[in-house]
């Protein structure tokens, strides 16, 4: 359930819709953001996330419902009238002018005196930990160096709230990972209500101080990483965030006592060999399929007796079992998560 929106609030939807053509993007969604969160909107492509971004930029208008941002109510007024700004995925910057041209542009639209633009945009680049790159040109900065170019020029004009649309996602691997930390501390440090949109499941919970999980236009849940992680309350959030071995029917039943279905995550499960661990008091005979490197961990994939697939993750310092190997597999009670579909 939703609360009421206070003066902690900066987003509040309730029962917001939008349709095209045939198909509801986003169904009857009520979410509540508070001031100075890095709350991240997560779910696969066409699950709604990007379109709900939209109607609170005010790039879409609601069919239904209504979008209150720091107290009002902005359902109907176009974007230049709602306190936001946002960051797209390509940056959007203008190639021949300057560093500092690029940030300061919104502010010399708005006629904001000259002295006052400087200071600004000073301070906008120090916040990115740009400082002494105002005269170059965006193709004279790398990938990660242009993105933070996009943030401080939505930062400069001080928005109550900055949406990103997927922001990181043209950076190779490591400089996504490299900024997805440099993107929560220029968050932190500017005290701005941060609403990120992606699909990478890590990157949610790696920034987002809680996350909202889309499917098929609606909200599956709402929580902290841990919460996402440890709790997952329906079938497609064990799914998506993170990995999950959902366990249910005869199987279940056997195991647990009932048919679930439930969750449990790989690092949860215990391999023995012939007798249960201590603390697992469910206990299943598998096969192994394969034995997967991934680093840190191996990921073991099993054939169940009762014909149920399982995936395992051990430490890749434990002794790892080969395809074919017989093995047994505890089941932690404790770590078990029932769904609620």
């Amino acid at each position: 359930m939703v609360n009421e929106p206070n003066a902690e609030t900066a987003i509040s939807l309730r029962d917001v819709s939008k349709r095209f053509g045939s198909v509801a993007a986003v169904d009857g969604v009520s979410l509540d953001i508070h001031q100075g969160e890095f709350f991240a909107l997560l779910g696969p492509s066409g699950s709604g996330k990007t379109t709900l971004l939209r109607l609170i930029a005010g790039f879409e208008l609601p069919e239904s419902g209504t979008i209150v941002l720091d107290g009002t109510d902005v359902s109907k007024r176009p974007p230049f009238e709602r306190d936001v700004n946002t960051v797209f995925q390509d940056y959007a910057l203008f190639p021949h002018m300057s560093v500092e041209r690029n940030i300061e542009y919104g502010l010399r639209v708005r006629k904001v005196p000259k002295s006052e633009r400087a200071t600004r945009v000073d301070a906008a680049l120090a916040t990115v930990r740009l400082e002494g790159y105002g005269s170059r040109k965006p193709n004279q900065l790398s990938g990660g160096q242009r993105q933070r170019v996009a943030l401080a020029r939505a930062l400069v004009n001080r928005p109550k709230v900055l949406l990103l649309d997927e922001p990181l996602g043209a950076l190779d691997l490591k400089l996504r990972e490299e900024m997805q930390v440099e993107l929560k501390a220029i968050q932190r440090d500017a005290g701005i209500t941060f609403v990120f949109v992606t699909h990478d499941q890590s990157e949610a919970l790696t920034m987002s101080d809680r996350l909202a999980v889309f499917n098929h236009g609606a909200i599956e849940q709402v929580g902290t990483p841990h919460e996402m992680y440890e709790h997952p309350a329906t079938r497609f959030v064990a799914g998506f965030v993170g990995t999950s071995n959902i366990i249910e029917g005869d199987l279940a039943t056997t195991l647990f006592g009932s048919p679930g279905p439930f969750a449990i995550r790989p690092e949860s499960i215990a391999i023995t060999n012939d007798t249960p661990p201590p603390g697992t008091p469910a206990f299943a005979r598998a096969t192994v399929t394969e034995a997967q490197y991934l680093g840190s961990v191996v990921r073991v994939r099993c054939e169940l007796n009762a014909g149920q697939s399982c995936i395992v993750d051990i430490s890749a310092t434990d002794p790892i079992p080969q395809r074919g190997d017989a093995i047994g597999l505890g089941f932690p009670t404790t770590n078990l998560h029932p769904l609620t579909q």
